[in-house]
C-alpha cells in the first residue's frame, strides 16, 4: 500500500518527467487511478506504460 512519502515521491517524479506532456491530465488520471487500483490489489489496467513503470518503480515493498 503507498504511503505518503512513497505517493508524493511518485507524483514528484511523474510531474518533472511529463507536465508539459499533451497528454498531463491524462497520465495524472491514470496515475491517481492505478494507485487505487495497486492499494486494492487488484490489477493495474489499460493505463498509461509509463505511470505503470513509476508505479512499480515507487510502490513500497
Amino acid at each position: 500500500m503507498f504511503d505518503k512519502q512513497s505517493l508524493d515521491s511518485l507524483l514528484e517524479e511523474l510531474r518533472d518527467e511529463f507536465e508539459l506532456e499533451p497528454d498531463w491530465e491524462d497520465l495524472q488520471r491514470d496515475a491517481h487511478l492505478g494507485v487505487a487500483r495497486s492499494d486494492a490489489g487488484v490489477a493495474l489496467g489499460k493505463i498509461d506504460s509509463r505511470v505503470i513503470a513509476l508505479i512499480e518503480k515507487h510502490m513500497p515493498d
